[in-house]
């Protein structure tokens, strides 16, 4: 008992200097909301357990101070369906939404593992929600993939710019462009002014064919006090196979936000997705508002309208209803921790 006893005197200065220079962060989001839906042939009442407002996450965030500007940082986040307790995905992944680690410094950062795209973090300033709403506005799962697995990502700022750039190892044998994507972005932020875009270029396995895949996308955002014009577009074209055609999806958005005081904000937008190669189109407004409890407690409302033409009508993949419009109405209750 005595050696156990001077052992722990001896590492117990080291013990907290470790402990002052590096720190585990436990963090998330929890959101419920109950969501109303009609679209014309039937309506129905559910309660969204993977978040309306956020998406609901468990958060594991590190972060230790290296000495001389440098620091070494991870992330591993967890989705979870409120309803039940289960992760949100079928595949049973426990860090499905992030696991990356990374170090950081006066070059910048550079991060390793599964984590969102070049293409995500671009437009995430240019949606005037900010990818609020991630499960009805269909800008989220629209920027080239999300999130990419085995992705190396740099991120710099160079006084108003901010340069982004990423490679996702497809970890082929004997091909290093398959099932691999690459990035670059590029921002421009200046008082009241934001603008930037991204390219990406990736193979993707249509059958037993990876197939070249094409995106691009820019945007802007313009600051007027507590209003916020944001808008863009984005272009994804995926070449066809010898038992495929092209398929190209475009994207455009535009809307504002207006913080009416520090607790209340409203916003509206408009979203317009076409698929020219497939004769589709779906077209979304939505109006919200948010009110804050506190700095971690949100209610939020908020209804949008859909309407649906061609391809959206007849595939069910897109459209599960088969109706040319929809009407929704959501209210949840959104607390970060």
């Amino acid at each position: 008992m005595i050696r156990k006893i001077t052992l722990l005197l001896a590492i117990a200065p080291f013990a907290s200097a470790v402990q002052a220079q590096s720190m585990v962060t436990l963090a998330g989001v929890v959101d419920g909301g109950i969501r109303y839906t009609n679209t014309g042939a039937g309506s129905a009442y559910s309660m969204n357990s993977n978040g309306l407002f956020t998406s609901n996450r468990l958060d594991f965030i590190g972060r230790e101070d290296l000495g001389g500007g440098y620091n070494a940082h991870f992330r591993l986040e967890s989705g979870f369906n409120l309803g039940n307790g289960a992760f949100d995905n079928t595949n049973g992944l426990i860090f499905n939404r992030m696991s990356y680690v990374g170090l950081g410094g006066w070059f910048g950062s550079l991060d390793f593992g599964r984590q969102f795209t070049v293409a995500h973090d671009v437009i995430y300033d240019y949606d005037p929600f900010h990818f609020e709403y991630p499960g009805i506005i269909p800008l989220t799962p629209a920027t080239a993939g999300t999130r990419f697995n085995n992705d190396v990502k740099y991120t710099q700022t160079y006084g108003p710019f901010r340069v982004r750039a990423e490679n996702s190892f497809g970890g082929m044998t004997d091909d290093f462009n398959a099932g691999a994507a690459r990035s670059v972005g590029l921002q421009y932020k200046w008082g009241w002014l934001n603008v930037g875009g991204v390219y990406t270029y990736r193979t993707v396995l249509v059958g037993t064919t990876y197939v070249p895949d094409n995106y691009y996308a820019f945007g802007a955002a313009l600051t007027f006090g507590p209003v916020v014009f944001a808008g863009g577009m984005m272009n994804d074209n995926r070449d066809s196979t010898p038992s495929s055609a092209d398929v190209r999806t475009l994207n455009y958005w535009g809307g504002f936000t207006y913080e009416i005081n520090p607790f209340m904000h409203v916003g509206a937008g408009y979203y317009m997705t076409d698929l020219p190669n497939q004769s589709g189109k779906r077209s979304q407004g939505l109006v919200s508002l948010a009110y804050s409890l506190s700095k971690r407690t949100t209610l939020y409302t908020e209804a949008d309208y859909t309407k649906f033409s061609g391809s959206y009508i007849t595939n069910k993949t897109l459209n599960a209803a088969g109706q040319p419009h929809q009407m929704a109405v959501s209210v949840g209750i959104n607390h970060a921790f």
